[in-house]
């Protein structure tokens, strides 16, 4: 009787636990982590200074990214570097799902707090 019981308990906790252990891209968090950071401060506080369509705009508008970085050589690289070129798309869609008005609320969530240490 007992296992009848403890087998669908495991399956379900299992389950729920790997759709809730992401809440967000953690590799495009990282990327911009690790590229963006020191410029413009944490992935998250990046993400919310503009909206949805701005951010698509500034990443499908050919040359638009590299205009906007133009004086800053350090950024240039970064946005030749493969990495950045690579994750690009999923760049953008961390950048729109955390964006101004997504709803998204995301903080330290004992995994990275947005901070370079």
């Amino acid at each position: 009787m007992k296992k009848i019981v403890v087998l669908p308990l495991l399956i379900t906790s299992l389950t729920s636990f790997g759709f809730s252990a992401e809440k967000y891209d953690t590799k495009a968090f990282r990327t911009v982590q690790k590229l963006c950071t020191s410029c413009h401060g944490t992935p998250f506080y990046m993400a919310k200074q503009i909206d949805e369509d701005d951010w698509d705009f500034y990443f499908e508008t050919p040359g638009k990214l590299e205009k906007i970085h133009k004086n800053k050589p350090e950024a240039l690289a970064n946005l030749k570097n493969s990495l950045f070129q690579k994750r690009k798309k999923r760049l953008l869609k961390f950048f729109i799902d955390n964006s101004k008005f997504s709803g998204a609320v995301n903080g330290c969530d004992a995994n990275f707090c947005g901070t370079v240490h």
